[in-house]
Parts: C-alpha cells; structure tokens; sequence
C-alpha cells in the first residue's frame, strides 16, 4: 500500500537517516478472536515482544518466533504490539530458498500490503505468470495469483495451485508474462497487469484471491498486438489511488499512444466500474519518447511526482533506466542517463519499489548485478546507497511497512526477502497506525555518523 502508510520516526527530534538500517520485525495482520483474544503475525523473529494495554497492565511476552501468536486484551479498550529487534547493520537475506513458499517456476510480480489499518496488513502476493516445476527443491506452480503471511504461510489454504479468478493466464505460453507486475490498492484489492499480447489488459483480485478476478479494462476487438483500439494495449506495470468511485488507475502500456507517445503514463478513471472502456488521459506527457522499453514500472512519491523504471542494457540521457515527473509533466525532472553518480543503473530491468516515509527506492538489475538501493531523500539528486547481491535477474522488487525487501527471480526460481538489519522497536497499533523507533544501539551509530546523512524533505 505504497499511498497509505504513515511512519513516524523521530528520536530527541531529530529525523533520522534513509540510510539506516531499518527495522525488520513487525506485527501484522491482526485478528480479533473474540472473547477479548487478538492474534498477530509477526514477519521474522523478534528479541523482545510487548503489548501496551490502554486501560490494563502492560504484557511482556518475550522474543518470540517468526509466525503467528496470540493475546488478551484484559480491561484494556486498545493496544499497541511493539517488536523488538536486534542485528547488526546490513542487508541479509532472512527467507530460505529451501522453503516450499519461496519457490516459483516463473514469477513475474510481488507486492506487500503496506495498509497497517487493513487485516490484510503485511500479505505477500506474488504474480506466477507461467507455471511448472522448479528445480532442486521441487514446487509445482500454476499460472495466476499466490498469497501468503507476513511469515509467507498460506493464509487463503491455496496450496502449490494459484489462484486464477477464472481468468485463462496460459494464452501467453511463449513470452511468460500474463500476469505481470502486482499492486495494492488503497482498498487491499490486489491489480495484476498483462504484458501480453495474446491476454493484454488489467485485472484485479480481492486481497483472499476468491470468487471471480474483475476484468478492468475491456478486450473488446484486441488485435494480434495487444492492442485494444482507443484504450489501452500490453500493460506492464499498474498504480491505484482513491477508493470507490474515486478511485483512479494508472499504467504504463507498450502499445497505446494517447497522444504523446507510448512512453507516457496513462490515467483511468474507473471508479467502481469493472469492463472499463473510456479512453485514458495523459498523466505525462513523454514528447520525447525517453520511456521506450516497455518492460518498466512506476511508483509515486508522497510528493506527487513519478518515478518510471525501464530496462537498460546500456543507458543514455535519451533512453534512460530511472526518471522522474511531475503531473502534467513532457519531459522529466530527472534523468539518471545525465546523472554520471548514477551510471551503474544501466543494467536496471525495468522494476521498482518505492518506500515513501524512508526515502528508498529499490531497483532489480539484470544478469545478478544485484539490487540497488537509492536515497531520494533529495529526489533531483539520488544516491547509491547500496548493491544487495542477487543472483540472477530481478524480475520485481517490493517494500514491507518496515523497510524489508522482496525480491523475485526467474532465473532462481525464487522470493528473497532481505532485510536490512540494526537495532529497532516497530509498533503497530488498534487504531491502524504504524511507527518505527531505533533501540540504543543505532542510536550510537547515528552519533557516530555511521549511518550516514539526515533526511532533508519534510
């Protein structure tokens, strides 16, 4: 839920740095049992647990395991789960490729509910977009839809079999790409967009993957191409803002111009139709044609701006990786191809992630170059900040609530999940809201400068 989340993180009032190692384990998707009996999912293990009862004594239940646990809410009328934990500083893998859950034959896209008013807070959706047997630890996976936990458990009882809303994904056996990227809407319904020419288009799913997958945009007279004349064509990557009827989706698409060129992100005003058939407008207005790899995804920044990724092989100030734009916008406000502090982003694949509230974007690369990592605390001068070794190519990136990153892979067949490590409390609250605030020990590395700058927007 990249435009739901509010972080509150100040220490002594100081706002601290995009660069610190953020917290890793929090509580989520929180059930009210009855009887004055919640449960909670933690992500990972944590090294101290407690519930701060309003209204009751405070529980301490200690360090508790990666998984799902369970407790009273007394006289209390509201309570707070806050997480412990401790590690050092850096990004280290904490899922297992042996796991059955993190197996995937061909994924395509992922996504984690960032919602922390939703019960679906903390979900892991992950798109497979050509089903079959993975090598080594064997899984046998369909084409369509998986959910799972925080603590990647099978939540929705799918087993191996994904989850296809009734929606034929195996048209697009040649080019693997139906579906493609994964998001989460405002109102935890999850968008799955179709790069394919066969099955071009946008759907979208309940967050417990059930029932019938709503059919978005119409397919009315879809050519050979992709291409539905006056909507839209092979869509890559999908964005939603607002809820009923003012809900809005956004897209990059391979094959329909709107005016500008195909590069330009598009706007549909769906509200709560399904079978869309209004043509979009321009959000932006790509008269240059600087997006002209279609493999690319979008985010958008608590800002408003945009930020489009496309694969890149070689990068030029032309054609580049990673660029940013205003609404209305016919040129970007920043353009990694002229940025020489950036030139490594030229083996960029075309996959994003943005964590509004920590400043981060995350990129996947090509050919295991890895997972980069960006301060856009300063969004007209990003930086580096770190290169997560990854193993083959990344084929999406997605952020957690508190700062973890998942990571798919068709060349691994994989879902890594990587956290960057430090020594934080989160704290996820009754009434929705979400905090994270770092434990004495990254405290002493803030004070030794270790951790690198301050955060400049307010």
């Amino acid at each position: 839920m990249r435009n739901k989340l509010s972080i509150v993180i100040a220490v002594l009032g100081v706002v601290l740095a995009p660069a610190a190692a953020w917290a890793v384990s929090y509580a989520s998707g929180i059930q009210n049992l009855g009887g004055g009996n919640y449960s909670f999912v933690l992500n990972e293990a944590s090294s101290g647990t407690k519930i701060q009862r309003t209204g009751d004594t405070q529980l301490d239940l200690g360090a508790l395991s990666k998984g799902t646990h369970t407790f009273s809410i007394g006289s209390g009328t509201a309570f707070d789960i806050k997480a412990y934990t401790s590690t050092a500083p850096g990004w280290t893998k904490i899922s297992n490729d042996a796991d059955n859950a993190s197996k995937y034959y061909t994924p395509k896209g992922v996504a984690v509910n960032q919602n922390a008013a939703s019960p679906y807070f903390g979900r892991i959706y992950v798109g497979e977009s050509r089903g079959g047997t993975t090598a080594g630890v064997v899984r046998t996976t369909t084409d369509g839809l998986y959910i799972m936990g925080a603590d990647q458990s099978d939540v929705t009882a799918q087993g191996n079999a994904a989850w296809t809303g009734g929606v034929s994904w195996t048209t697009d056996g040649t080019q693997a790409s139906s579906p493609f990227k994964l998001s989460i809407a405002p109102d935890d319904s999850v968008y799955l967009a179709d790069w394919s020419d066969t099955h071009s288009g946008v759907w979208r799913s309940n967050p417990n993957g059930s029932g019938t997958f709503d059919e978005i945009l119409d397919n009315t007279g879809r050519t050979a191409t992709g291409l539905v004349a006056g909507l839209h064509g092979s869509v890559p990557a999908t964005y939603v803002e607002g809820t009923g009827a003012n809900t809005k989706l956004y897209t990059l698409d391979e094959d329909y111009n709107a005016g500008s060129s195909t590069g330009s992100i598009l706007r549909y005003d769906i509200g709560t139709a399904t079978n869309y058939n209004i043509p979009p407008v321009e959000e932006t207005e790509d008269d240059a044609a600087v997006i002209a790899n279609l493999r690319a995804d979008l985010v958008r920044d608590e800002d408003g701006s945009w930020w489009v990724a496309q694969y890149r092989s070689t990068e030029t100030a032309g054609v580049p990786a990673l660029t940013r734009w205003l609404s209305g916008g016919q040129a970007p406000v920043y353009n990694s191809g002229a940025d020489a502090g950036l030139a490594l982003l030229k083996s960029a694949y075309g996959n994003l992630d943005i964590h509004n509230g920590l400043d981060l974007l995350a990129l996947g690369t090509r050919n295991g170059l890895g997972i980069y990592i960006l301060d856009i605390s300063d969004p007209n001068a990003p930086v580096l900040l770190a290169t997560i070794a990854q193993t083959g190519y990344a084929q999406d990136v997605a952020f957690d609530a508190a700062g973890n990153l998942y990571v798919m892979s068709s060349s691994t067949e994989t879902l890594r999940i990587w956290s960057p490590g430090g020594s934080w409390k989160s704290s996820t609250s009754s009434d929705g809201s979400f905090t994270l605030v770092p434990e004495p020990a990254t405290l002493a590395l803030l004070a030794m400068g270790a951790l690198s700058m301050l955060r400049r927007r307010r």
